[in-house]
């Protein structure tokens, strides 16, 4: 009695280690998703705060510079190290489930591919801390991040105070601009046109992928949707406002229900009233907006980039130091088309390796195995990913596919459906199994009687 007795204390204590463990583990993924969600703030928003308008003899707008200072680009350093290190942790926890992934082995093959390459065209830091960065080659692999309970809850909570935040320094930056330099005066370049990205894609998250039967929650929706396209009616961007009014239409499309149509008919009654009062209060902004609506502004760089590159070359890519003569620039290196930029630099791979990952969120199943907030959810994420690859292919202005903060958000929920998708369909196939062994067991008693008798 004595030793059973120590044994079941040995076992007990060893399951209060292993527990204990598990929720350091927890932890760990928690801490570090905060620490790169709050680098990331601080290498977006610092820079913008310090620098300051700039505007060259003959020039029609202000462009912004920027000022990089050492401590924000030492917090972009660290939230790419503590990304991989996440990132690592997903990887290795998602192996334990079953076979290695076809996207998993895929993007990891391009990295390692990329990186032997580009040892001999550039140093360490261009390898892998500049924005053109062979990293690009696993921003696939953020989906991982969404398959993490505490990761994807850890995003839930902290992206109310994103959305806030970028809304007041947007709303604080374009005012104090109009109030120093007109209001008619355009600007290139700005802080609010690279907080906006944050902002849309954090907004994407909250409005179409969480749910929350609170009145109060919901009109916090409206509100911040409301603020969303002031914010893109301040930086004149066509693209950010038309997706502003299709994300306030889709919150109501996602919230079916009791008075919908009541609801569909009182939004978009606000949404009209939000553009008269925009053109009566601002008629110089909205009227330069408007008079954007026939201008082409993107066809331009197509002809000039395939004029220069061959369309073949897209297949493969071009490497890290691939450009193109653009704007009085020899060896430039960007391109609107988020799926041109990275087939430029990266070949196709990466590109379908992403669409791998949103694809599945579109499969057909069986609704019986999803509840209504899965099925919310779901509904919403497909809705998201639809606004995100339509802001990658260019209807956007300034949205960057990479390590950024944008990207980050929308893949952990991304992630978060596929895994909800990839759950859900097992559950036939469990339901199958079971009948089948019943089925099984029950004919094999009928035989054992019959032969008894």
């Amino acid at each position: 009695m004595e030793n059973q007795g120590r044994l079941a204390d040995h076992w007990i204590a060893a399951r209060g280690k292993t527990m204990h463990l598990n929720e350091m583990k927890i932890n760990v993924k928690g801490l570090l998703f905060y620490s790169i969600i709050l680098l990331m703030l601080i290498n977006l928003i610092l820079p913008g705060i310090m620098g300051a308008w700039s505007k060259t003899d003959g020039a029609v707008a202000y462009t912004y510079v920027f000022n990089y200072s050492n401590f924000t680009s030492a917090c972009s350093s660290i939230a790419i190290l503590l990304l991989y290190i996440l990132l690592a942790f997903c990887i290795s926890s998602h192996q334990k489930r079953g076979k290695i992934n076809l996207i998993i082995a895929l993007s990891i093959l391009i990295f390692f591919i990329w990186c032997m390459i580009s040892v001999f065209e550039a140093n360490i830091h261009e390898i892998f801390l500049s924005d053109i960065s062979i990293n690009l080659g696993l921003v696939p692999l953020f989906y991982l991040l969404g398959y993490d309970k505490t990761v994807f809850e850890s995003a839930k909570k902290v992206i109310p105070y994103i959305i806030v935040t970028m809304v007041v320094l947007i709303l604080w930056g374009s005012i104090s601009f109009i109030l120093q330099y007109g209001i008619s005066v355009e600007t290139r370049s700005s802080p609010s046109k690279e907080m906006f990205s944050v902002l849309i894609s954090a907004y994407w998250c909250y409005a179409l992928g969480m749910s929350d039967n609170r009145s109060t929650h919901k009109s916090f929706k409206y509100i911040l949707g409301i603020c969303l396209l002031i914010c893109a009616f301040l930086i004149r961007s066509r693209s950010w406002v038309i997706q502003s009014v299709f994300i306030l239409y889709s919150i109501m499309v996602v919230g079916v229900g009791k008075n919908s149509l009541l609801r569909k008919i009182l939004s978009v009654s606000i949404v009209l009233l939000v553009f008269i009062l925009m053109i009566v209060l601002l008629p110089n902004v909205t009227g330069a907006l408007f008079n954007r609506i026939g201008e082409d502004t993107r066809s331009g760089q197509y002809e000039i980039f395939f004029s220069q590159v061959s369309p073949l070359s897209l297949l493969w890519g071009n490497g890290l130091n691939a450009g193109y003569s653009y704007l009085g620039n020899p060896n430039y290196k960007y391109f609107d088309n988020q799926y041109i930029y990275i087939m430029f630099h990266y070949g196709m791979v990466p590109i379908l390796c992403m669409i791998g990952v949103v694809s599945p969120l579109f499969r057909r199943m069986k609704r019986m195995s999803l509840n209504k907030d899965e099925k919310t959810f779901l509904f919403g994420c497909r809705l998201m990913s639809i606004f995100f690859l339509a802001a990658l292919g260019g209807l956007s202005v300034y949205y960057k596919l990479g390590w950024n903060l944008n990207t980050l958000l929308v893949f952990i929920f991304i992630g978060r459906a596929h895994k909800m998708v990839k759950e859900s369909r097992k559950v036939p196939l469990k339901n199958n199994n079971i009948q089948t062994e019943t089925s099984t067991t029950i004919n094999r008693n009928l035989m054992r009687t019959t032969v008894n008798n």
